[in-house]
């Protein structure tokens, strides 16, 4: 298997052969990056044509960098380039932008467009810069890039996002393509974070059909259906007791023993929730610390008041279903 031809090592050991004869220092941090993205396309064999955007194409020997190559432009490093296995020329922009490092990149011919965007301390160190690669005791220049990880890192992150993206499929001996899972994610990753819910939700409960299998609705005889109807003030306490045993209600009048309002006695099938009818609302039905009438007939952990005794109820039994004629308490308090 051939070396890899992206290789931290491989690519500082051409970078400075890159840089023009008549000055190898690197400036700045932008400087060290845009010419760390010229040394990777060369190892990939691009070919230099233009280090600006208007210039007519001409070719660059050995790719070396002209002597204006950074100075043209006050926040930009511009290289155009083009590849024996494409007819495309395509353009290259390295732009500083604040404490970060924009890479824009096009294939001209076809509008095929491309980007990745880095913080630059994240891979260079600017105490490091002024650099001139052409002292013979200068530092090694890996220093510059905090480390050859860091490198690696920037590699593989312009191979997925720019170099694929603009020439897919290219063919070059110890170079291979990236793939998502396998990529390197730029900068200190973020770990995400998962949302908590505000409070915790009951389960939720069955579809229940009136009348239905596990329905609070009690099943009656077929031939009891209506007869209730015939009696509005309920039972006759004259008349002889019926065939089936009642299931409750107040014939005509909706009372607390009317099957809406869910199961009575002591059930072990009881479906009542703490709010009546099946027990559940809605989601966020009744927010957190909202003046809540519950939409129960008797008393629950939610019903602060306690059950009237009025005219027709016995201690045994709730005054409710509630008519609610009166304000709720505080409604008059103008500060409440």
């Amino acid at each position: 298997m051939a070396n890899d031809i992206l290789d931290p090592a491989a690519l500082l050991r051409q970078l400075p052969d890159l840089l023009p004869q008549s000055s190898k220092v690197l400036i700045s941090a932008h400087d060290a990056i845009s010419v760390l993205v010229h040394a990777a396309f060369t190892a990939l064999g691009f070919r230099l044509v233009a280090t600006d955007d208007m210039s007519p194409a001409r070719p660059h020997p050995n790719n070396v960098l002209p002597d204006d190559w950074n100075t043209k432009g006050l926040v930009d490093r511009t290289f155009r380039y083009r590849h024996e296995q494409s007819s495309l020329e395509f353009l290259i922009k390295v732009i500083k932008l604040g404490q970060r490092t924009l890479i824009n990149a096009i294939a001209v011919e076809s509008d095929k467009s491309a980007s990745l965007d880095i913080s630059t301390n994240d891979f260079t160190s600017p105490s490091f810069y002024p650099h001139d690669a052409a002292q013979p005791d200068a530092p090694p220049l890996v220093h510059g890039f905090i480390s050859s990880n860091r490198i690696t890192d920037f590699i593989c992150q312009l191979k997925l996002k720019v170099i694929q993206k603009l020439i897919p499929g290219l063919r070059k001996e110890g170079y291979t393509e990236e793939s998502e899972d396998s990529s390197t994610n730029v900068g200190p990753s973020v770990p995400r974070s998962v949302p908590v819910p505000v409070h915790p939700r009951p389960a939720t409960p069955p579809i229940d059909f009136p009348y239905g299998p596990g329905s609070h609705i009690p099943p009656q005889n077929p031939l009891e259906i209506g007869r209730r109807d015939l009696e509005p003030f309920g039972g006759n306490p004259f008349a002889p007791p019926p065939l089936f045993p009642p299931h409750g209600g107040d014939g005509m009048f909706v009372g607390p023993e009317h099957p809406i309002f869910g199961p009575r006695g002591n059930r072990s099938n009881d479906l009542r929730g703490p709010w009546g009818g099946d027990g559940y609302l809605p989601p966020m039905g009744a927010p957190r610390g909202a003046r809540f009438d519950p939409i129960v007939p008797s008393p629950g952990p939610l019903n602060r008041f306690p059950p009237r005794f009025g005219r027709g109820t016995s201690r045994g039994r709730s005054g409710e279903p509630d008519n609610d004629e009166f304000m709720p308490p505080g409604a008059g308090d103008m500060f409440m």
